[in-house]
């Protein structure tokens, strides 16, 4: 008798996972009719649909954790304005640890918990990018532990807008990557995370430059002709130095996009949002975001392939950025671009305190490290510290993320998070560079998101040097999108073989 034959692998992961949503989904809308009564049956049967949903797509509940993140879950809470804050009330921001991020964090934990039992496929977790952010996570809690470190007298103190411990918050982060790379696969997923992103950032951007244009939007940390503050939809873009950053990562994107087989409509759709972006980052004032700006633009250009094309293109772009700057960016904002130090022939303008400002907090890290060099002061710890060993008692961010890692973990902390960067971006330039695996990308047309994120990790380190970003999630869906893209292309066990 001829054997039947087998069912394919990839349907019996849909009927386990189907299995799996059935059973969890049943035991959510049971419990939340017996919780909330019949009246809300309507709400736990929406709520049963997405538990079904993302137990078949757990790519799309990462996709939502990451949209709960940009919009609801930022360092530092503003309450936003106008259209942004609109779209923000519909996200729910949920209280203490039952936050809906939270909730969708364990959901897919289970789901990923589940599928580690029946098949004992633990791949994920030989990806460098999780490897070293665990190996961070567990460095920065250990600090904060063995430093004593007391979140709650801060919160009294007001050093802390908001009560939330840094290491749960951290662990969550830590969690959030694990499940990033663990379920982000096919090639749709990466493209839509992109999209999101990039979604987000145009509406952040351009909502957020309603400030400098003169719409009455608060800024609360930086004067009132600067781009950013509470109508920004990303929650921490409402500092300008960060909207300069999200702008420039979001043109990154764009630009690689356009520079597919695309249209000619949608490219020149694409040129003119990559113009907005432009003209956002210079409404910033930030000094810092137009010398990246300008850094990631050459990087751009030096990307491989129709170099000709690009040229013409940029310059096109530049062009008519160039108009658009000189007619709409206030003039208070132009002088305090005109105070970048070795570049400007005016450094004592509009800015110039911000600027002694920052060389004084070099020397407050360095105070600061010098109490615990090799481990830190403790996860969390830079603004009590400085509080307390800076003669002016200020409380000021450090503003600069290596400082601020340097500072709470040590050189320990440091060393890992530059092998991270260091890691991506060699593992990255290694998919670009092998002809079998790039062949791969291409027939998945992927290359634009491969060259997209080797610029904007690139661009990221440079802006992590004026503002404080590696506690963020920005910094988590960078890593998450390199992670899962080197083990989809280039998997650990393919690399340990060829090695």
């Amino acid at each position: 008798m001829m054997p039947l034959p087998s069912m394919p692998r990839r349907a019996e992961l849909s009927v386990d996972r189907a299995t799996l949503a059935a059973a969890l989904g049943f035991l959510a809308l049971a419990a939340t009719v017996f919780l909330l009564g019949p009246a809300r049956l309507s709400l736990a049967l929406f709520v049963g649909i997405g538990v079904f949903a993302i137990a078949a797509r757990p790519d799309w509940g990462v996709t939502i954790i990451v949209i709960l993140l940009l919009v609801q879950y930022g360092q530092r809470g503003i309450e936003r304005t106008g259209q942004a804050g609109l779209i923000a009330s519909l996200v729910p921001p949920g209280e203490g640890l039952l936050t809906p991020n939270n909730i969708l964090g364990l959901y897919l934990a289970s789901i990923l918990a589940f599928q580690i039992y029946r098949d004992g496929d633990l791949s994920f977790l030989r990806s460098r990018q999780v490897q070293l952010v665990l190996a961070i996570t567990v460095v920065l809690i250990g600090s904060g532990i063995l430093n004593g470190v007391n979140y709650d007298e801060q919160a009294e103190l007001g050093l802390r807008i908001t009560g939330q411990s840094p290491m749960r918050a951290l662990a969550s982060r830590a969690l959030f990557l694990v499940l990033f790379v663990a379920f982000v696969r096919r090639p749709s997923s990466f493209r839509s995370l992109m999209l999101v992103f990039v979604a987000l950032s145009l509406f952040t951007s351009f909502s957020g430059s309603s400030a400098a244009l003169g719409q009455g939007s608060d800024v609360p940390q930086a004067a009132a002709y600067r781009a950013g503050g509470t109508s920004t939809l990303i929650e921490t873009a409402g500092n300008p130095n960060r909207l300069a950053m999200v702008a420039t990562l979001a043109l990154v994107m764009i630009w690689e996009f356009t520079q597919s087989e695309l249209p000619a409509g949608l490219r020149w759709t694409g040129a003119v949002a990559a113009l907005g972006l432009i003209v956002t980052v210079f409404l910033t004032a930030s000094r810092g975001g137009v010398v990246c700006l300008f850094g990631t633009g050459g990087l751009l250009l030096m990307q491989r392939g129709h170099l000709g094309r690009r040229v013409i293109y940029a310059l096109l772009v530049a062009v008519v950025a160039g108009y658009a700057i000189s007619q709409v960016v206030p003039e208070a904002a132009m002088e305090r671009l005109s105070t970048i130090p070795g570049i400007s022939s005016n450094p004592t303008g509009e800015g110039e305190g911000s600027i002694e400002r920052r060389e004084y907090t070099y020397v407050v890290a360095y105070n600061i490290w010098k109490l615990s060099p090799i481990i830190g002061v403790g996860l969390g710890n830079w603004q009590y510290m400085r509080f307390l060993t800076d003669p002016t008692r200020s409380a000021g961010v450090a503003h600069n993320s290596y400082l601020e890692a340097v500072s709470e973990g040590g050189l320990i902390t440091l060393g890992l998070y530059l092998l991270l960067f260091l890691v991506t971006h060699r593992q990255l330039r290694e998919l670009a560079h092998r002809p079998e695996i790039l062949e791969r990308i291409r027939e998945d047309r992927m290359e634009w998101v491969l060259n997209a994120l080797r610029v904007s990790i690139l661009s990221f380190m440079a802006f992590s040097l004026s503002s404080d970003l590696w506690d963020l999630i920005f910094f988590y869906f960078l890593m998450g999108l390199a992670g899962a893209l080197i083990n989809k292309y280039n998997p650990p066990v393919v690399r340990e073989a060829m090695a």
